[in-house]
């Protein structure tokens, strides 16, 4: 009995092995890997021809939702009256400055630490596991030897789950499992629990870590499961929260795991591989015609190159009249329209369930694409990205969240690494914005205008224009503008101070 099986349960053990079958599928290991066999009687091997369209549609789907890098901001409270905040030579009262200073905060910290993690290259990578497997998780981590908090993405092969049983959205107990050596014999687990404190009334998260090993009990004749080693025994972590974010594929409600991608359509692929396979064979016996010989002795000799000459020798017995002959029997392959047909419908099929469009501009009779053709287009897989940004922009929220409440528990460790003045800042309002972009060649002039006419109706700031608009740090740039702005209307300013504008004035 493997390992994983006297842990685990046969339940979670199912799961994770359909799931390890759809990463094998996305690794090019489908139908004739593990299902097919050569007919009986069959003097040829066929073709097992595989083409890898589960990959191709996955790392389509992902590069639509994280090609472009996500943006993280946080937007400060409005405490002054909003009346005045608009009005010529505004100044921000003592609680509203202190409020965006604390917004700008929490917005670097959270910038802060998705630079070091590289989050951008892993949500790439993690986009293709949600869509393999229907879920993938982001797990948080302080090293205490840096001082810094480490993001990590691990896939849902690795990860047992318990929720609440009355709110499915509170997580209980996590456990991270993964062997340690190839014959499956010792387990390494890391779990988190969410228990409740009763005396203090507030929720508290430990972690207990260890190595499993397998024995058979000779004497009662069974199997046990012995601790190998004790690496961390459950210890309280000092968070009212466990700092692991689950992500899932769409799904629906009462479900705990997200639908895969590749489950939806296996089936397809499967059929298309076999009939291109199908296919290749016949193709390659159309090509070749077989040499037909009759009333001949045998084919010894009988060489087959450009102007060969053939000796034909009569087989022993001839009737009177029979002479020997040799003839080509060409095939007549009477199935490729209906075959290519069939096949044309299989690729149609397979792209509206995945809503991965195929679009070839050059079968197009347009004079050109502007941006809105370009999004009717790919409407498709547009809607299928946006619709995953949902449950993205809401679990990078809170895993936002978790970083500064990760931080704020942490901020007097020695080797806390980051600003500890910012970190104070830190209130208990947590609330973030992801934005998100889209890889299509925008048609700048009608972005620009757009922005400007939301700016001007009071719809849009100019630091979420320019997050919208594309630029690396909103912040910086909006300073940057307001510097520009202080410094033209001081130019302009008939009253201006001579040595303030011209700071080398006498």
């Amino acid at each position: 009995m493997r390992l994983d099986q006297v842990m685990l349960g046969e339940t979670e053990v199912e799961r994770i092995n359909r799931v390890i079958r759809n990463y094998e599928r996305y690794e090019g290991r489908q139908y004739f890997d593990t299902e097919y066999a050569k007919p009986n009687g069959l003097e040829y091997d066929p073709t097992t021809l595989t083409v890898n369209f589960d990959r191709l549609l996955i790392d389509t789907m992902a590069a639509w939702e994280f090609e472009m890098a996500p943006k993280y901001d946080v937007e400060p409270d409005v405490i002054d009256d909003p009346i005045d905040m608009v009005t010529e030579g505004y100044a921000p009262s003592t609680e509203q400055d202190t409020e965006n200073r604390r917004a700008a905060a929490k917005e670097q910290l959270i910038n802060w630490v998705h630079g070091e993690n590289r989050t951008h290259e892993k949500l790439l990578e993690a986009a293709k596991d949600r869509k393999i497997a229907g879920t993938v998780w982001a797990k948080l981590l302080y090293d205490k030897r840096t001082g810094k908090l480490r993001l990590f993405f691990r896939p849902d092969t690795e990860v047992i789950a318990i929720y609440n049983p009355e709110d499915p959205d509170q997580l209980e107990e996590a456990h991270f499992v993964a062997y340690l050596d190839l014959n499956s014999t010792r387990l390494w687990k890391q779990s988190y629990y969410l228990e409740w404190n009763e005396d203090d009334g507030h929720y508290e998260c430990f972690i207990e870590e260890a190595v499993y090993g397998i024995e058979e009990d000779a004497e009662k004749k069974r199997t046990v499961v012995r601790v190998i080693d004790d690496r961390v025994p459950k210890t309280s972590m000092r968070l009212d929260f466990i700092p692991v974010v689950e992500i899932p594929n769409e799904r629906l409600a009462g479900m705990q795991r997200g639908y895969s991608e590749i489950e939806k359509f296996a089936d397809i692929t499967d059929e298309i591989n076999r009939k291109l396979s199908d296919y290749s064979d016949a193709i390659r016996f159309e090509m070749f015609a077989i040499t037909l010989l009759t009333n001949v002795d045998d084919d010894r000799g009988l060489s087959v190159a450009p102007g060969a000459m053939w000796n034909l020798q009569g087989a022993g017995g001839l009737l009177e009249g029979e002479r020997p002959d040799a003839k080509k029997l060409e095939s007549n392959f009477k199935f490729k329209d209906a075959t290519e047909a069939y096949i044309d419908r299989l690729y149609a099929n397979l792209h509206k369930i995945a809503e991965v469009p195929t679009v070839n501009t050059a079968e197009m009779n347009v004079g050109g694409i502007n941006d809105m053709a370009v999004k009717l287009l790919f409407s498709a897989i547009i809607s299928k990205t946006q619709r995953s940004w949902i449950i993205w922009r809401s679990r990078l929220q809170q895993l936002n969240e978790y970083i500064l409440r990760y931080m704020k528990a942490r901020v007097d460790d020695p080797r806390f690494s980051y600003d500890r003045d910012m970190v104070r800042k830190v209130d208990g309002n947590y609330t973030n914005t992801v934005h998100f972009r889209l890889p299509l060649p925008e048609d700048q002039v009608a972005l620009i205008t757009q922005l400007t006419t939301e700016m001007a109706s009071d719809l849009e700031s100019i630091k979420g224009a320019l997050a919208r608009r594309g630029v690396e740090n909103p912040e910086a740039k909006l300073m940057e503008i307001i510097a520009e702005r202080k410094l033209l209307r001081s130019q302009t300013d008939p009253y201006r101070d001579v040595s303030d504008a011209d700071p080398t004035a006498e």
